[in-house]
Parts: C-alpha cells; sequence; structure tokens
C-alpha cells in the first residue's frame, strides 16, 4: 500500500467515526530522518529530525511570546500552551492544508506525541518524589473537610442528573462511561496540577494555599489508588479464566512489592548512603532513577494498567527534597520536561477544532452541561466547607477556585478517553476548551479575591516603643545561610536579656524551596535521615548554647524551619511573626563580605524588602561588617563582643523604635550605649506630634539612664544634610555598633532636612538614608549597622493598650 492510499484510508476512517486521532498510520519512508539539505535537492520537512526541531522551535517560541502577554492578564502557562495548540490547529491556522500538511501531518506528530508521551511521565514521577505525604500525617480539619465536601457534592449533583436525563441524551453519551468518568475526574482536585498552579500564583506558603495542597492531595491519593482498583477490575471483568486473572492481581502486587520493598530502599541508600550531605545525585546515580522511572511506566502499561500509574507510585516511593526532589528538579525539570511538557499540551490544543462543536450543537451543550454541574458542585462544597469553618465568604471562594484549576493531569485523562474511543472529537474538543476556560476564569479571579498579605495588613502593629520597658521583648531571628548565626548571636547578646528584662526568641531558618511541591512551616526538629547535621541542626544548636549560657529566664528559644520560593517567602515570615506575636523581625542583609570580597544575593534582597513593607511588627536589617570572626557562641570567655553602641537620632517613628531597642541594651552590664541626637541649626519646630514624642522618649530614656556611667547622651547641631555626614564620618570609628533609623517616608520635616541631599547616591533604599551611607564601601570594614522601621501604620493607643495587656 502506498502512502496516498493510506493517507485517503486515514481520512475516510476518521471522517466516518469522528475519532480524535487517525485510525491509520501514515507510510513513509524509514529513511527519511537526517536531510542531506535543500541545496542538494532535499525537502528538509519530509525528513524526520527537521520537521522535529522546527515543531518544538514553533511551539515553544509561540509559547513564549504568547505567554509575555497573558500573564499579564493572571493566566497561566497551561492555558497559554493549550491556547497556542488551538493557533497551530485546525481552527486557525490549520484551516491552511498546504501548511498543516507541511508542518504537522500525521507523520509528523507521531514522533513529536512519543517525545512529550516520555516528558509527561517523568513529568508525573519527579511530582510524585516532591510530594511531601507528611501532609496526610496530621491534615488539619478545614482541609479535610473541604477536600471531601468538594469530592462528593459534585458527583451527588451530576450522577443523579446524569441518570434522570441519559435517556434524552445523544447516543454516544447515553451508552457510554464518559460521563461518569468525567464526573469522577472533575470531582477531584489533581496535586500536581494544584501545587504548579498555586506556583505561578506564588501562593504555595499561604495560609489559602496550604489548605488547598493538603486537600487536593488528599482527593489525588484517594484518585490514584480508585483508578488503580478500577484499572484492575475492567482487566479481570475482561478476563477470560481465572488464570488470566490470577496473573493480572499477580502482576500488580508485584509491582506494589517490588516499589515498597527492593526501590524505595534502593532510593533511601543512593539518597543518604552514597550521596554527601547537601550535595546533588552524581550521574551515575541520576541515569538510574531516571530509568526507573521509565521502567515503572513500561510494566504497569505492559500488565494491563495507564503508564501513569507506575511513574508515580514509584515517585511517591522515594525519599523527596535533597538529593533526589532536588536533582530531578535541577536536571530533568528545567530542560527535558520545560522542553517537552508544553509540546504534550499544545498537541492537546491542536486537536481541538472549532468546527466539530458547530455541526452538532446537541452533544457539546449536553456535555457542557455536566462540565457545568461538576464544576458547581465543586464549588458548593468548598465554600460550604469553608463557611462552616468561619473562613470570611472572598477567601472561602477563592479556595473552591483553587481547587478547580484544571491542568495537564486532566488533559492526560481526556486524552485517554481520546484514545480509547470513549470520546469523540466533539467530545475531545468541548472537554479540552472547557479545561481552558475554566482555568483561564479561575486564576485572574484567586488574585482578585485573595490576597495573603492582607491579614497582615489588617493586624495591630507591635513595636518595641508601645510595650512596657520590662516586657518580654518577642524578637523573631530570621537565618538564609549558617553564616548568618554568629552576627545575631552577638547582636542579641547585647540585647540586654535577663530575668527582668527576657527575651523570647522565634529561630527561623528560611531555605528555598528544592526538591518539594508544597512549602514547609513548621517547629524544627533534629534531623533522622542523615547521621550528620543538616544546616539547620548547626544553626539550633548555636541558638541552643546561646540560650544555655545566658541567666536562667532570660532567654527562651524557639526554633522554625521554612522552605519555600524566595518570591513569596515573606509570608513565612510575616505569618509566623503575626502568630507568635512578635515585636522585631531581625532581618540579615543581602550582601556577606569575607574581607576580600563582597558577594550579593538579590533573591534574599527582594525577600528582605516584601518583609519591610508588609511585617505586622517592627523590622530590623543587620549590615554585619566583621562581628562572624569571634562568635560568642564559639569564644565563652568573651561574652559580649559589642561593647560599645551607637544610636543617631534624627526624630521620627523609625528612630524612636531604635531608641526603644538601644534603652535595652544597658541592661546586660556589659554595653556602652552612646544616643548621638541631631538638631537643625535655627529649627523652631512645628509643634508636631512626632516632634512631641521625640521629646519624650527622649527625656524618657536620660532620666531612666541618668545615673548610668556607660550611657551617654550628646547632642550634634548640624547646618544640613552634609553636617549630618561630616559628624556621623568623625564618631562612626569609635563604636563597634551604629543603630540607626530606616526613615523610609519623610513624616518628620526636620529629620529630612537633616538628610538632605544624602538619598541622591542611595544603593540600597531598604537601610534608608543613614543607613545606606554606613553600609558602603567607606564604612564597609570598620563597623556593623543596625537599621531599623517601625511599621508605617503604628498602633493606636487602644491597640497600644491591649498590645501591652498581652505582652
Amino acid at each position: 500500500m502506498d502512502a496516498d492510499a493510506a493517507v485517503n484510508l486515514t481520512a475516510a476512517a476518521a471522517e466516518a467515526t469522528a475519532t480524535v486521532k487517525p485510525v491509520a498510520a501514515a507510510c513513509y519512508d524509514n529513511n527519511l530522518v537526517n536531510s542531506q539539505g535543500m541545496f542538494l535537492g532535499d525537502e528538509p520537512l519530509r525528513f524526520s529530525l527537521p520537521l522535529l526541531l522546527i515543531q518544538v522551535s514553533l511551539i515553544l517560541l509561540l509559547s513564549a511570546a504568547a505567554h509575555h502577554v497573558l500573564r499579564r492578564l493572571g493566566q497561566s502557562r497551561f492555558v497559554t500552551h493549550m491556547l497556542v495548540g488551538v493557533l497551530l490547529g485546525p481552527s486557525v491556522l490549520g484551516r491552511n492544508h498546504e501548511l498543516r500538511g507541511a508542518l504537522f501531518s500525521e507523520r509528523g506528530t507521531y514522533i513529536l506525541e512519543s517525545v512529550s508521551l516520555v516528558a509527561l511521565i517523568l513529568f508525573l514521577f519527579s511530582m510524585g518524589v516532591k510530594t511531601d505525604m507528611s501532609l496526610l500525617r496530621r491534615p488539619s480539619g478545614r482541609a479535610v473537610a473541604v477536600g471531601l465536601a468538594g469530592s462528593v457534592v459534585p458527583l451527588a449533583i451530576t450522577l443523579p442528573v446524569f441518570h434522570v436525563l441519559q435517556p434524552t441524551l445523544p447516543a454516544d453519551l447515553r451508552g457510554s462511561s464518559l460521563i461518569t468518568e468525567l464526573a469522577v475526574r472533575l470531582s477531584l482536585s489533581s496535586f500536581p496540577v494544584i501545587a504548579d498552579a498555586l506556583a505561578e500564583l506564588d501562593l504555595l506558603n499561604s495560609e489559602l494555599g496550604r489548605i488547598a495542597l493538603t486537600a487536593s492531595l488528599i482527593t489525588d491519593v484517594t484518585s490514584w489508588f480508585l483508578r488503580a482498583c478500577f484499572a484492575a477490575t475492567f482487566l479481570i471483568t475482561e478476563a477470560k479464566s481465572p488464570v488470566f486473572t490470577a496473573k493480572i492481581l499477580a502482576s500488580f502486587v508485584a509491582f506494589v512489592l517490588f516499589v515498597a520493598f527492593v526501590a524505595r530502599p534502593a532510593g533511601r541508600y543512593i539518597a543518604y548512603k552514597r550521596t554527601p550531605a547537601g550535595d546533588l545525585l552524581s550521574e551515575g546515580s541520576f541515569v538510574v532513577v531516571v530509568i526507573a522511572a521509565l521502567l515503572s511506566a513500561l510494566v504497569t502499561d505492559v500488565i494491563g494498567f495507564k503508564y501513569m500509574i507506575g511513574p508515580m507510585m514509584l515517585g511517591l516511593a522515594l525519599p523527596g527534597g535533597m538529593p533526589i526532589g532536588a536533582t530531578m528538579t535541577e536536571r530533568l525539570d528545567s530542560f527535558f520536561i520545560a522542553l517537552f511538557l508544553p509540546v504534550y499540551m499544545a498537541l492537546a490544543g491542536y486537536r481541538t477544532d472549532f468546527s466539530e462543536l458547530g455541526a452538532h450543537e446537541e452533544k457539546w451543550c449536553a456535555l457542557e452541561l455536566f462540565v457545568a454541574l461538576c464544576v458547581a458542585g465543586k464549588m458548593v462544597g468548598c465554600i460550604a466547607a469553608g463557611l462552616f469553618f468561619a473562613m470570611p465568604i472572598g477567601e472561602a471562594t477563592a479556595l473552591a477556585l483553587m481547587l478547580n484549576i484544571r491542568g495537564i493531569v486532566e488533559v492526560a485523562a481526556i486524552n485517554n478517553w481520546g484514545d480509547t474511543m470513549k470520546a469523540t472529537a466533539e467530545h475531545y474538543s468541548t472537554l479540552a476548551l472547557s479545561m481552558v476556560l475554566i482555568t483561564a476564569v479561575a486564576t485572574p479571579l484567586i488574585k482578585l479575591l485573595y490576597d495573603p498579605t492582607g491579614r497582615f495588613a489588617r493586624a495591630k502593629r507591635r513595636t518595641m516603643e508601645g510595650a512596657r520597658p520590662n516586657a518580654e521583648l518577642r524578637v523573631m531571628a530570621c537565618l538564609y545561610t549558617e553564616d548568618h548565626a554568629a552576627p545575631l548571636i552577638d547582636l542579641l547578646e547585647a540585647s540586654g536579656a535577663n530575668r527582668d528584662f527576657p527575651v523570647s526568641l522565634i529561630v527561623l531558618h528560611l531555605t528555598e524551596l528544592v526538591g518539594r511541591a508544597a512549602s514547609v512551616l513548621k517547629p524544627h526538629k533534629k534531623s533522622s535521615s542523615s547521621t550528620s547535621n543538616s544546616p539547620s541542626d548547626r544553626i539550633v544548636n548555636a541558638f541552643r548554647h546561646f540560650e544555655q549560657q545566658a541567666s536562667p529566664g532570660a532567654v527562651t528559644v524557639s526554633p522554625y524551619v521554612a522552605q519555600s520560593p524566595y518570591s513569596s517567602m515573606h509570608h513565612d515570615v510575616c505569618s509566623l511573626a503575626h502568630s507568635r506575636k512578635a515585636n522585631l523581625i531581625l532581618l540579615p542583609f543581602h550582601k556577606s563580605s569575607d574581607g576580600a570580597r563582597s558577594t550579593a544575593n538579590n533573591a534574599v534582597r527582594a525577600a528582605n524588602r516584601a518583609v519591610l513593607q508588609y511585617a505586622p511588627c517592627s523590622v530590623a536589617i543587620l549590615v554585619d561588617h566583621g562581628l562572624a570572626a569571634g562568635s560568642a557562641c564559639a569564644t565563652a570567655s568573651n561574652r559580649n563582643l559589642l561593647q560599645r553602641v551607637a544610636l543617631y537620632f534624627l526624630g521620627g517613628p523609625d528612630d524612636r523604635e531604635a531608641l526603644a531597642y538601644a534603652a535595652r541594651m544597658p541592661e546586660s552590664g556589659g554595653t556602652a550605649v552612646t544616643v548621638v541626637r541631631f538638631k537643625l541649626r535655627n529649627w523652631v519646630g512645628m509643634g508636631g506630634r512626632d516632634e512631641v514624642r521625640d521629646e519624650e522618649v527622649l527625656q524618657e530614656f536620660w532620666h531612666r539612664y541618668r545615673d548610668d556611667e556607660r550611657v551617654v547622651y550628646v547632642e550634634k547641631t548640624v547646618e544640613d544634610g552634609e553636617g549630618t555626614a561630616s559628624v556621623v564620618r568623625s564618631m562612626s570609628d569609635k563604636f563597634d555598633l551604629l543603630i540607626v533609623g530606616r526613615r523610609g517616608e519623610d513624616r518628620d520635616l526636620e529629620g529630612s532636612a537633616l538628610t538632605s541631599g544624602l538619598s541622591e547616591w542611595s544603593e540600597c533604599p531598604e537601610l534608608g538614608v543613614l543607613g545606606d551611607m554606613l553600609a558602603s564601601a567607606e564604612f564597609a570594614s570598620k563597623v556593623s549597622i543596625l537599621v531599623i522601621q517601625q511599621q508605617a501604620a503604628p498602633i493606636t493607643a487602644a491597640g497600644a493598650g491591649e498590645a501591652d495587656h498581652q505582652q
């Protein structure tokens, strides 16, 4: 049979049965792989390799261009890839038969689809590895209720309606299991899809994001189990003899036992024995893991189960995080999956044909009815469960929309229905467009309805200025690396902690989310998976030692660990500070120096800026210029490395907050504090609220320490910002630590005049005018700086009284 005959047979069969894909293969020469070039008379697009390259390049190029536009409208990459496929398909550009025959002929799409299926298999395996099954150990009541209600209600609505309307439905829906399988699929939420969508929305570590992830994981694990059971039931019912049934069950049980008792121990051995702590998998171990994932898909496909079950089961059995999960992200997700998974979704959009919908309106209308019932039922179930747990209606609606997001798993299910002839071309186009529409509507609405920082903005501000002098100081120390521990401990040792002035210290180790799909925020527990201590263990050990060396009852340490993307890391910081009622958040500066060179981490800088913007309490940034060289944790003989501290006071809320912190330092017994008050020459004052309050706090400070020889109060009169800078330069070398207010807003006229002209060369606005000047290269090797900000919306007098009561 020649190629033309094969193509004609394919077209005739497709027209007769209206299937999603051709029912016959197109014939072509197997030797047409590499072209000799068009200058030698070859047509490159007749050869497999040039055709594959131009197909992939075209899809990726159009996807990148489209997403650059659509992301501004709040659309996800899934929507972009599907719409690109629709653009290339028979509804738009594919209407030109010559273009379609040249770029996306049947023989060309076979290879493209096969490669994209490999990407799908590896994606499912990677998501399985990165799935944190510990979410199921103690799920919150809200997550369980939302997950169950969001799954049961749509089924309880859709299936009875289908039973009632079944006699009136079109024949291809009436006698098919498509509606039942569709109802089951849409009533569930896919964990890989939800995790990927929330990561794009920067909501992984938000309160609703965590609920949505846990709820989707509960339903997804249940669905994978039911899917395996249904597949086994189908194969058993098709069995021709008891022996055949026994072979099916034995094959699947053997695969499960292999995963549990061979693959899992082998994965743990590779992760924790063969791989050094903190390193990625070696090349050989990585290849072994990838081959195991591909073979798991082969095995489950050969024994009659779907190819998707094997990789997911194997991935769930292997340990996530470092090093396997991180290696999958670094070497697999960032290249192969990122390259070919969009092709899979674009091919799904490519098969969508609008002309099929216009020709059979009754079919797509009937199918859309059940899609709408499933979506509406899931919305009702999730919102009802959220309201039962006293969620605001907006947050409950946003949570329901999160669990209604659709993606690649649903597309894979639709493709499977098309492959098994359960869905015709009309059904396929209707369902594919429905998935795109649901997600395209849900993601912008989620952004509109839910702002995770809103509860911090509404919260009463906790400040040190508003607290009683001897009240417990609740400080949250945030660390990105182990190097940040020593300078923070040195600072805390000089902060005047004793039994009469106690410090409650919340230690939060922040790390980037790598190798896991769900973010983590939990109390620290010593790592048991490895014999050596993890970085979090070593950080906590240092602060525990600081707690033990302090006088009894002076310091209490509560350690936490957080893993999240840098783009949303401030959610964890603000959430923990809010729940633990912290007065102050301590952050390390994003630049570090080893004496020879300085390095900067822009991701840390962005996280610090977000904390400054959204924190429910005061925030301080510590710029370390040499404190770590002799950490008090390491040299117990020298208890206090910060013996000389200066506060530059220009006036305003931030400076008053800095004074409130500095006022505790003399209580340590080893720290001398100098307060330098800057005044503008010939300034008569405006009598504003800030000016009056500045005088009050300075007088209170001086009356408190006027008999203490370790405390010095100095006033400096200057003409302008240049005079302020001159005084600062002349005095700064005399001290170990300088404390300044950030002064992020010009809320004080005199203070603004005192710094006029200094902000023109500002490099780090998050440090304020003085802090940025002190952190410049001129001061880099001489003194460390603590920049303090009091949140712009200070608590009212009533709020302060409430805060004092809560102290």
